[in-house]
């Protein structure tokens, strides 16, 4: 019996083809592969760099409604100054206070005086801080709805409230016009926010 060295014609060409696949195969490898891999890295990043666009453009679009609301933000920055300028509570009480006095020496007559001013901290914390000054003071009607006018329409706002009058009472009998003529006793909180 001889031995056959070659393989069968069947065997070879099976054996043929899948050499040519396996050398297509390490050609593909050594030579193609980084090339689609890094073609697949690019489109991906071109992928994103598309939607990233996208989200630009769309940023872009609304510049008119930014505009817009940018300068409404710079209107109400007006607000900003109805807020007490002072950056601590001890320091807008002390202006608040000042500023009464001030007020009362320009708008008032002389009989006009402030008997305590007293400040309080609030209790109970609200979004901005509030500063309220506990006033006592004795003033004619006029002088009072001047002064009190004025707290409440003046830069910064400050807002009065817990408003007090009473009339002091006489032990003598005095005529009409004497009555007119007392100094009504007057206490109310004075209050502003710190803007923070």
């Amino acid at each position: 019996m001889s031995m056959q060295l070659l393989p069968d014609q069947k065997n070879a060409r099976s054996t043929a083809v899948m050499l040519l696949v396996i050398s297509l195969l390490l050609v593909y490898l050594l030579l193609f592969h980084w090339f689609f891999l890094r073609h697949r890295e690019y489109a991906v990043e071109l992928d994103q760099l598309r939607e990233q666009l996208g989200r630009f453009e769309a940023v872009a679009a609304t510049r008119d409604t930014a505009e817009q609301q940018l300068q409404d933000i710079r209107n109400s920055r007006e607000d900003a100054n109805l807020f007490l300028a002072e950056a601590d509570f001890n320091e807008a009480a002390a202006a608040m206070s000042d500023r009464l006095g001030q007020m009362i020496r320009t708008n008032a007559d002389a009989d006009c005086q402030i008997v305590s001013r007293q400040p309080v901290r609030p209790r109970v914390q609200e979004r901005y801080e509030r500063v309220t000054v506990n006033v006592r003071m004795r003033c004619q009607p006029s002088d009072l709805l001047n002064i009190l006018y004025r707290l409440e329409s003046e830069v910064p706002m400050l807002i009065v409230d817990s408003l007090n009058i009473i009339r002091p009472r006489s032990r003598r009998r005095v005529s009409a016009d004497s009555v007119s003529a007392q100094a009504l006793d007057i206490r109310f909180n004075m209050s502003g926010y710190l803007n923070q």
